[in-house]
């Protein structure tokens, strides 16, 4: 219904020019306002007309935002790739693939955020221009849809949500509807707002901080409060690694955490999400850049709760090299630690540190701008840390490495024992308590040629030196205790000259005086 207060001069048929799809139906106001003198309407009474009578226009959406595969199927056309700026016309079908985001504005300015594996259809959407509003009605078939209805007064609610189990009306508010048809059940969460639930007389009103479920048979559960934000004061504002790792504190009641990753505050342009049954969520292969976070917490009913909002920065490229020597905790002897790592294809030159502490802030060696895979630092006999990062040809430097550690020792009065020969090369990286790793070598950057690829139980390699000299690419990636894979390292490489082999598996150099075999 709209509620129209009468001014001066107003008449029944007047109204009915002015407001009706077909003037001629002004006498059903008279029937269902009960209006016995059509004649003498008091000033300021209150005329309730039906929307079905008033007259309107169609109205389109319009699509502001996709993030990945989603369909547009309007009235009687195929369907095709949504994309920005598209109308969405009344009768329009929208479908989101389970890696899809799309956002729809409507005419009324209100916005719906649908979520992955959602189908919709925009069922009306008209502009009353006598009265100046619109009322619109979105059936959502399956999926989750995220809703900022703008505010209206007056009236019953203008913006309807229909599911298979229930029906939703709105009049300016914020929250998610949801429905399962597996299942058979909707879920409405009211941030804001106030939402009613179910048709009738007597729907269930939700008010802001306030969830439901419907059933198939349309049954209605008895409202339950949402349950609070997590806390993530403990998460950093920068992050290093190629995983970003969200360590969050347990929730009461929580039976599933869930986050979204996403470019924009609005959450129009989300760049991945994840859920879990314990207080941690992890994302892999974000592009660098600002990002803003959210988590919920759900119920063991599904129902989730309100939203904690984290911005955090992810500079985690050009990735640090593979430290090669020493190995982790090794023992070098010598005046001089000679550090040496894999080349990295980003980088053209590295940023090599080393310290008395694992913190680096007692710093013996800094050297920004070292152009070779190798570094050679005099030091006294002790305990040392040392760490790498790549910087590329413009600059730009990526995050440090974990930090590795060797012990240098004095030479010993006698000769020590032989060198490490030519027959073998070993690559070490830092690893958490649990992981196993994957080591793959290729004769390409891009990997389509692999010469080994190996599992590993220990974040240290050590292999026999190919037969055929030239370049080699290498790269690993780590696989938590709990089965979850993060994503490959970016290329690094390193050379090998090409050379004949005398019978000890040595390699002949031509020299000034002759040939000469290397010890």
């Amino acid at each position: 219904m709209f509620r129209y207060q009468t001014q001066p001069g107003d008449t029944l048929i007047g109204l009915g020019e002015a407001l009706l799809i077909h003037p001629g139906d002004w006498p059903k106001l008279t029937t269902l306002n009960r209006i016995s003198d059509v004649r003498h309407i008091p000033v300021g009474s209150v005329i309730r007309i039906p929307l079905a009578l008033l007259r309107s226009h169609p109205r389109p959406g319009q699509l502001v935002a996709v993030v990945g595969q989603a369909s547009l199927a309007k009235p009687g056309t195929p369907a095709v790739a949504a994309a920005v700026g598209a109308d969405v016309a009344p009768g329009t079908t929208i479908t989101t693939d389970p890696t899809a985001y799309v956002t729809v504005r409507l005419a009324d300015g209100s916005e719906l955020r649908l979520q992955p594996s959602t189908t919709v259809q925009l069922e009306s959407s008209e502009h009353y221009e006598a009265p100046g509003f619109f009322a619109s009605t979105l059936r959502v078939l399956q999926g989750r849809v995220e809703a900022l209805v703008t505010h209206m007064t007056g009236g019953e609610p203008r913006f309807k949500v229909k599911t298979p189990q229930t029906v939703l009306g709105v009049r300016g508010t914020e929250f998610r509807i949801a429905t399962d048809g597996a299942h058979g059940q909707t879920r409405a969460e009211v941030l804001t707002g106030l939402v009613a639930v179910g048709e009738g007389r007597r729907p269930t009103l939700l008010d802001s901080g306030f969830a439901t479920q419907a059933d198939g048979a349309g049954h209605i559960a008895t409202k339950v409060p949402l349950l609070p934000a997590p806390d993530l004061s403990s998460l950093p504002a920068l992050y290093e690694r190629l995983v970003v790792r969200a360590d969050l504190h347990p929730v009461p009641g929580a039976a599933r955490y869930w986050g979204q990753v996403s470019r924009d505050r609005f959450f129009s342009m989300v760049q991945a999400e994840a859920s879990s049954s314990t207080p941690e969520l992890r994302w892999a292969n974000l592009p660098d850049g600002n990002y803003v976070l959210r988590v919920r917490v759900a119920d063991a009913n599904g129902i989730e709760g309100r939203d904690a909002i984290h911005h955090f920065k992810l500079k985690a490229r050009p990735e640090p090299p593979m430290a090669s020597w020493p190995t982790p905790r090794g023992i070098v002897q010598g005046t001089a630690a000679k550090l040496a790592w894999a080349q990295q294809t980003e980088a053209a030159s590295y940023h090599v540190q080393v310290a008395r502490d694992p913190e680096f802030k007692e710093l013996l060696r800094d050297e920004a701008s070292v152009k070779v895979a190798s570094f050679s630092a005099d030091l006294l006999p002790g305990a040392y840390f040392w760490r790498l990062a790549s910087v590329r040809p413009d600059g730009d430097q990526g995050p440090f490495g974990d930090p590795q550690s060797f012990v240098l020792r004095p030479l010993p009065p006698q000769p020590g024992p032989p060198k490490i020969d030519e027959r073998h090369i070993r690559f070490s990286w830092a690893g958490e308590p649990g992981q196993t790793f994957e080591f793959q070598m290729a004769r390409d950057e891009g990997f389509a040629s692999v010469v080994l690829a190996q599992r590993l139980n220990t974040p240290v390699i050590e292999l026999d030196k190919p037969s055929e000299g030239g370049r080699y690419f290498i790269r690993y990636r780590a696989i938590d205790a709990d089965g979850f894979v993060g994503a490959y390292t970016s290329a690094q490489f390193f050379d090998l000259p090409r050379c004949v082999a005398d019978g000890r598996g040595q390699c002949v150099h031509a020299g000034a005086g002759g040939l000469l075999i290397n010890p």
